[in-house]
């Protein structure tokens, strides 16, 4: 073996030997109530679906949360147990029949075996992949 490729494989080989597995596919979710990743399983969080204020005008319905888009809580996900901000409102368009829009600041959130994910106070609904750990 040449010097130049047993350096690489001296360095190579120690971090292959260190993998934890691979990923595997296994479903997609929408969680709302609280719920627990599985043991050998992974979840990442891809987006969050948020529920319509009691106080956005044009929209108004009588499924309305009840949350405001002053209380901040529309934007949080419960991740084991701790209310965690994941989007702020943006106020670009003028035209009421745009309405509000959000901006996602901290998704993709990957979330190990054991955590707790649920859609907060404002019921959101959290769109997750979930994946097998295969050794």
């Amino acid at each position: 073996m040449k010097p130049k490729n047993l350096l690489w494989a001296c360095l190579i080989i120690p971090f292959t030997a260190l993998g934890q597995g691979s990923l595997q596919f296994n479903q997609v979710k929408l969680v709302t109530t609280v719920q627990t990743v599985p043991a050998n399983k992974v979840w990442k969080v891809e987006s969050v679906i948020f529920p319509i204020p009691a106080d956005d005008p044009p929209f108004v319905t009588s499924g309305s949360t009840g949350c405001s888009f002053a209380t901040h809580r529309n934007y949080a996900i419960s991740i084991d147990g701790t209310l965690t901000k994941v989007g702020n409102l943006a106020s670009g368009f003028t035209n009421s029949s745009f309405g509000h829009f959000f901006m996602t600041t901290t998704i993709p959130v990957w979330l190990p075996a054991g955590a707790t994910l649920s859609g907060g106070p404002c019921n959101n609904k959290i769109s997750v992949i979930e994946f097998n750990i295969v050794p």
